[in-house]
């Protein structure tokens, strides 16, 4: 019963896993893709991705392919991904162990080079010969037979897969904290799932001596295997090379993965097993897909938005639910200036409605007078109007206008211009008394000698007071966002810390902040590594061989530090290289030529100022411009570096 049951169905089973494994992973090579692209793992976790699901793209056009010659072209292109992911696993386990602080000094760089360089070729030979794989099979699924030089190949994918989990244990011996090891740990147990995924096993096996219902089982079970492996290799390289919090990370890839791959699967699965639904419910496919596909993807839309609150809090923000629940109120009462409009324009458009009238306007008062906000049935001129009135100017800043408990009926009301003028006031904690905020006008009745009863009048002052609220809300907000304006450095400084401290050590935590890159004192840093260009202890001085562009030199220098700190210097003053001919005596030449002079040549002062005709007085005056100007492009190159966050290649 089960046999018969695996061969009938296991092609379709098969059919559904392989497009659930194209899923998973290319919906985290997207992910890794769009989350960072200047973090260095993140993009060649993305290349080891994009490979996996080339693979189980052609897999699935084999499985769809309707002639054998079809199916053949489907075999073929499946070793653009076959062919090139031993490459990009060891250039993954490169970037993982260089973010761990052992750069590559050249050998690992080059060997990944060789190694991309070796899947072309192999790729260039499965599309043009039969020397390392030849003649088609179709059963018990469509593969090739291996051909002679497949043993290579064999070695090749073994041997790069081995020295990329080397690498990767390498890097976890180097993690300091037990999270990084941890973490590390998380990443080797599904280390291989790539491999296996890509691995084309039947080539190897061919016609297998097992049944074919034990040859459906067992594929099953790899695939069932493989998706969770992906999953949770995805998981860990999450946090690697990013200053974001976990708790961001994590909440960001459980709705990514909730919202993407889950729905995907889902709807991936109606599609194909509609017909089947569809043939017990008495329905034909065409009619039964739709319904159940759309059915699928609104239940799990509205299961995921309901159920996915819980998620975080049970998987994500243990221990810290009060403080979540208070940044998630906070985030959502917040008001942008699009929703403190639309409050106020709320508030005098249920006032002229109520009291019959045609405009009304909410005025701010800053030190520079009443500030027009929003206004209800007045033309574009009434704001300069308002706000260039002087006697209103005079009175509302000398405190002339009526206090809150000095207005009890519309004859206490200060008339201006056809409205009624309500001073707005507020409570200021932890202060006596009120604070005027601002204006509410309110266009005044036709009849001089109209008032408005108690209840319209309840209703007047209530609807002041919430506009009153929303301007004091407004200019608390505005005042917290001014202090986190000036937070924000810090907050990003120590984000980054946190970010490289996981795997960086010391080096990393001892990285040049923004405030140091600033100091007064880091121009003669850099003349001091000038003066010492070709050799003296000021060119690798601590404070500038602590810098991310030096760090990331060295791996191109063999690690030498004085090549190193001479490359980036050199740089940054080619930078300064004005395009067109060389001139030793226009302006716009001077800076270059002082510190080509002066420092790469190492020529005395005398004979720079003779050949560049100026005095030596003025030289030096251009000199110390000069030295600035570069110490203003390393600070770029070293901001530019820092926002990669350890992208080096």
């Amino acid at each position: 019963m089960i046999s018969s049951l695996l061969v009938r169905l296991g092609p379709l089973i098969n059919q559904s896993l392989s497009a659930t494994v194209a899923i998973i992973s290319g919906s985290f090579f997207l992910y890794s893709l769009a989350r960072d692209i200047r973090n260095r793992v993140a993009r060649t976790f993305s290349a080891l991705l994009f490979f996996v699901t080339v693979t189980y793209i052609g897999d699935l056009g084999v499985s769809y392919a309707n002639s054998p010659n079809i199916a053949e072209i489907w075999l073929r292109f499946q070793w653009l991904g076959i062919a090139f992911v031993p490459a990009a696993y060891v250039h993954l386990s490169d970037a993982i162990l260089t973010l761990t602080g052992l750069p590559s000094r050249g050998r690992r760089r080059w060997a990944s080079r060789l190694l991309y360089v070796l899947a072309a070729l192999f790729l260039l030979l499965v599309l043009t010969t039969d020397w390392v794989v030849r003649d088609a099979v179709f059963e018990p699924a469509p593969h090739f037979s291996a051909g002679p030089g497949f043993g290579i190949f064999f070695a090749y994918f073994v041997g790069a897969v081995a020295t990329s989990m080397w690498f990767v244990i390498r890097a976890r011996r180097r993690s300091l904290t037990d999270i990084s090891r941890r973490r590390m740990t998380y990443l080797l147990i599904p280390y291989t799932a790539p491999a296996l995924a890509v691995f084309p096993f039947l080539l190897v096996s061919g016609r297998a001596a097992f049944s074919t219902a034990i040859f459906y089982a067992i594929l099953i079970l790899f695939d069932v295997l493989l998706v969770v492996m992906l999953t949770f290799m995805a998981y860990p390289l999450a946090f690697f090379g990013t200053p974001l919090p976990d708790r961001l990370i994590k909440a960001q890839m459980l709705q990514y993965f909730l919202r993407g791959p889950v729905v995907a699967i889902a709807a991936l699965g109606v599609i194909i097993w509609a017909p089947k639904a569809g043939a017990v419910l008495g329905l034909s496919s065409n009619e039964a897909m739709p319904m159940l596909t759309v059915l699928v993807i609104l239940l799990l839309q509205w299961t995921i938005t309901v159920v996915r609150p819980y998620l975080e809090r049970w998987l994500i923000y243990i221990g810290d639910h009060a403080e979540m629940r208070r940044i998630q109120e906070l985030e959502n009462r917040l008001l942008t200036n699009a929703d403190f409009h639309q409050l106020l324009d709320s508030i005098l458009t249920s006032l002229c409605d109520y009291l019959r009238v045609e405009s009304a306007f909410v005025a701010s008062l800053t030190s520079n007078g009443p500030c027009l906000e929003r206004a209800v049935g007045l033309e574009a001129g009434f704001r300069s109007e308002l706000e260039d009135d002087q006697a209103l100017l005079a009175g509302s800043m000398n405190g002339e206008l009526p206090g809150p408990d000095d207005i009890t009926s519309t004859g206490d009301v200060l008339i201006w211009r056809g409205f009624w003028l309500i001073p707005l006031h507020v409570h200021i904690n932890q202060e006596p008394g009120y604070s005027l905020i601002g204006l509410l006008g309110v266009a005044a009745p036709d009849s001089e000698n109209e008032t408005l009863d108690a209840e319209r009048w309840g209703v007047l002052m209530a609807l002041a007071t919430r506009c009153a609220e929303a301007l004091q809300d407004r200019r608390l907000q505005t005042e917290v966002f001014a202090k986190l304006e000036g937070l924000l450095p810090e907050i990003e400084e120590i984000q980054r810390l946190h970010g490289v401290a996981r795997y960086g050590g010391v080096d990393a935590l001892t990285a040049p902040s923004e405030e140091r890159l600033s100091s007064p004192d880091f121009s003669q840093k850099i003349k001091d590594a000038l003066t010492h260009y070709w050799g003296g202890p000021r060119l690798t001085d601590n404070r500038l061989m602590s810098l991310s562009i030096v760090r990331q030199m060295m791996t191109e220098h063999d690690g030498n530090p004085q090549r190193a700190m001479r490359a980036v210097l050199q740089e940054a003053i080619e930078s300064l290289r004005p395009e067109g001919q060389r001139s030793m005596t226009t302006a716009e030449w001077i800076l270059y030529n002082i510190l080509e002079m002066r420092f790469i040549q190492g020529r005395k002062v005398r004979d720079v100022a003779m050949r560049l005709a100026m005095s030596e007085s003025d030289l030096y005056r251009k000199q110390r411009v000069a030295i600035e100007a570069v110490a203003e492009i390393v600070m770029k190159m070293e901001r530019a570096s820092n926002g990669t966050h350890q992208d080096t290649s």
